[in-house]
């Protein structure tokens, strides 16, 4: 019997050390989320559903080529490409309001030149046959000469739609060519 209570005084101990230890934290939820108070968040945000967002198939990837050289892999001026999605939510007054981000980077193609590039980017929500949210935005992203791969973070804070049923909520991000038939 006694190993069996040094075994239960062993583990007991490393509970204790284990407690000790993360309340020695000192991380605030400022330090965590950001700029976010505790007047900003609520506990229904923090239990709440949120739509995670996805890229569409064929949005990831924007290829520019030099004129009348579309598909030519030879003349292609850059490539973007979407690496990354994220989202935050709020839900406020029947409201869900999100932030939704997406990170990337362009890199110049055989034809490629230093330059200022604007990216096209479209949030869409899609709610069963609805699309409650649909935003195009552009990111100016700033080639250098001689640069490898230049970085990106494009961010719509404007996302604002009814909370009537999140889970059924489809965030879609990704790079729109046009026609630009929405906003």
């Amino acid at each position: 019997m006694p190993s069996k209570r040094i075994a239960v005084a062993t583990r007991l101990s490393g509970l204790i050390a284990l407690v000790a230890l993360g309340a020695c934290q000192t991380a605030s939820i400022e330090d965590t989320l950001g700029s976010a108070t505790t007047d900003d968040l609520t506990v229904d945000d923090l239990r709440a559903f949120c739509p995670r967002p996805v890229l569409r198939d064929g949005t990831a990837i924007l290829r520019t080529y030099t004129k009348n050289n579309e598909d030519n892999p030879d003349e292609v001026v850059y490539q973007a490409t979407i690496t990354d999605v994220t989202r935050t939510c709020k839900y406020r007054d029947g409201f869900l309001l999100m932030t939704v981000a997406a990170a990337g980077r362009v890199v110049n193609g055989p034809k490629g030149v230093a330059g200022d590039l604007v990216l096209p980017v479209r949030v869409a929500i899609k709610q069963g046959a609805n699309v409650p949210y649909s935003q195009l935005g552009n990111v100016p992203v700033a080639v250098a000469p001689g640069a490898g791969a230049t970085q990106f973070i494009y961010k719509d804070e404007q996302v604002v739609v009814p909370d009537s049923n999140p889970r059924s909520m489809q965030v879609f991000v990704g790079f729109d060519e046009g026609p630009y038939d929405t906003p």
